[in-house]
């Protein structure tokens, strides 16, 4: 699709590629297995071009090691690198920061590598966004704890674009998790493909 519509492949340079929701990053190994990317691309793909999120602090070990080891497996080089492109956050919290703010301070001063890829990763021009969105539709009972975060950049898209143009009269379900990766996944690559 991406050759066919676009004129570019997945191994192709400049072609990043995300998974914003990376659990124990089983896209992004299959991605790596799959041979879509050469053999010669490989080690800048892994190094420059993949990138992913995770919110949980074992399964982002675990995609860390995960990615690495696949990598490794695939590397004729005895050279071990380790695989920084993923960022423990929550990707939809990371779209409501602005620069400056305090909790990007915070992040900063306490996991200063991390802050560098996010910000990095919010340059880069994504094209491809991989992966499994998160689903939650929030409580069911008022003791279930379950409430959806709110995202008021990310919750004003929605309103903006899926909610105003819908003739549904119940607008609630819009804003679970899974349409929320995809406005943001939507977002993201529009963004790039417009420069901002």
């Amino acid at each position: 699709l991406l050759n066919k519509e676009f004129g570019t492949r997945l191994t192709n340079q400049d072609v990043h590629i995300t998974d914003p929701f990376t659990g124990t990053g089983t896209f992004i190994t299959r991605l790596l297995q799959s041979g879509l990317i050469k053999k010669d691309d490989l080690k800048r793909k892994y190094q420059k071009e993949i990138h992913c999120n995770e919110i949980v602090l074992l399964a982002y070990y675990i995609a860390d090691v995960n990615i690495e080891s696949v990598y490794h497996e695939l590397n004729d080089s005895n050279e071990y690198l380790p695989y920084n492109g993923i960022c423990l956050t929550d990707t939809f919290q990371s779209a409501e920061f602005k620069d400056g703010t305090q909790g990007e301070a915070m992040l900063d001063d306490y996991f200063a590598d991390n802050y560098k890829e996010l910000q990095k990763q919010r340059k880069i021009p994504v094209r491809v966004v991989i992966g499994n969105p998160p689903y939650s539709v929030g409580q069911k009972k008022a003791n279930d704890n379950a409430q959806n975060l709110k995202y008021p950049v990310l919750d004003a898209r929605i309103e903006d674009t899926y909610a105003k143009h819908s003739a549904a009269g119940l607008k609630k379900s819009y804003y679970n998790s899974y349409v929320k990766a995809f406005r943001w996944a939507s977002d993201k690559i529009a963004k790039n493909k417009e420069g901002g």
